[in-house]
């Protein structure tokens, strides 16, 4: 059985794969890749643009491992028709989105993106309202791994948890997990609103001036989900309006965000470079995830760990 890696696999991972039975592996650089190089394949390991015209014409390939969770970027709808299977990163990169997460609202209740900004202006300058996570409430849209993980970091200061999915099946450490269509009710009465949501058709512009409208006024928007969940607009008028206190932003559209955007001289802004999800660790825990479903597809013809669903689109 072929398998094609886009990713630059370590000796150790290598020996890894090459140690399944019947797998006959080959590694090529996503820049370098051809067509030709998927001539055969069954199995591969991470996406490439261009691959794509490759991929639907492929009458061996059967199933796609990506390394990231998101998988927007792919041709889903032709993937689906092809019968093709598409598992994805998710869960890979949580500590670290999680770990960011909490930096935000740390740093907003410490009024730290502010004092970054003294620092670089060399001002010894102290402001009024310090205050603390304890005891306040996070909202959580999407709760898949990265929301799990957080709400136990939230949990773990004293923090309230609400959580926000399709299904309303409790989670440990949400608090209270409640379906979307009630989000908009109750979300004025959270602190901090983040938004972990998938880019999906559905999930498009959800946090938009209606949304935002019904945030209090001391509460955060932090986006560590899709750029294009958000009305970017609709968020410059919430914050210049002062309808919410401040966001942070991991993901925007678009991206790179442009230089003349008035997000970046704001001060109850704080803007990251779609970096939560980097991590050193980060390739390390997407390779176990595909190993194990190598390995099971091996010796099962099925994959058990992070199997997208094409109709949502995660």
């Amino acid at each position: 059985m072929k398998v094609l890696s886009l990713v630059n696999l370590t000796r150790k991972q290598t020996e890894k794969i090459q140690s399944i039975s019947g797998v006959d592996l080959k590694v090529v650089s996503p820049k370098k890749v051809t067509a030709k190089d998927l001539d055969g394949v069954e199995v591969l390991y991470d996406w490439s643009s261009n691959l794509k015209d490759a991929v639907l014409k492929s009458d061996t390939l059967n199933w796609i491992q990506v390394i990231r969770a998101g998988v927007d970027a792919l041709p889903l709808r032709e993937l689906d028709d092809k019968g093709v299977i598409l598992t994805n990163g998710s869960g890979a990169n949580a500590i670290n989105i999680a770990e960011q997460t909490l930096a935000y609202m740390l740093m907003f209740v410490r009024k730290m993106n502010l004092t970054t900004r003294y620092q670089d202006a060399k001002e010894w300058k102290h402001e009024d309202g310090y205050d603390e996570v304890y005891d306040k409430t996070v909202m959580i849209v999407g709760v898949g791994h990265i929301g799990k993980l957080l709400a136990k970091y939230a949990k773990a200061l004293g923090m309230k948890t609400i959580g926000v999915r399709r299904s309303d099946e409790a989670v440990e450490n949400i608090d209270e997990m409640i379906p979307m269509s009630e989000m908009k009710s109750r979300i004025s009465e959270v602190h901090f609103v983040v938004n972990a949501l998938p880019g999906t058709d559905e999930t498009t512009g959800l946090f938009n001036q209606e949304m935002f409208s019904e945030m209090s006024k001391k509460a955060y928007y932090i986006n560590i989900g899709r750029g294009k969940t958000t009305e970017m607009d609709d968020l410059i008028s919430a914050l210049r309006n002062q309808d919410i206190a401040g966001s942070a932003l991991d993901v925007t559209t678009p991206e790179p965000l442009p230089s003349d955007s008035p997000l970046w001289d704001m001060e109850n802004v704080i803007i990251t470079p779609h970096d939560a999800g980097d991590s050193v660790n980060y390739e390390d825990r997407a390779f176990d995830i595909f190993k194990r479903n190598l390995k099971s597809y091996v010796e099962n013809g099925e994959v058990v760990k992070n199997v997208v669903n094409y109709e949502t689109g995660y």
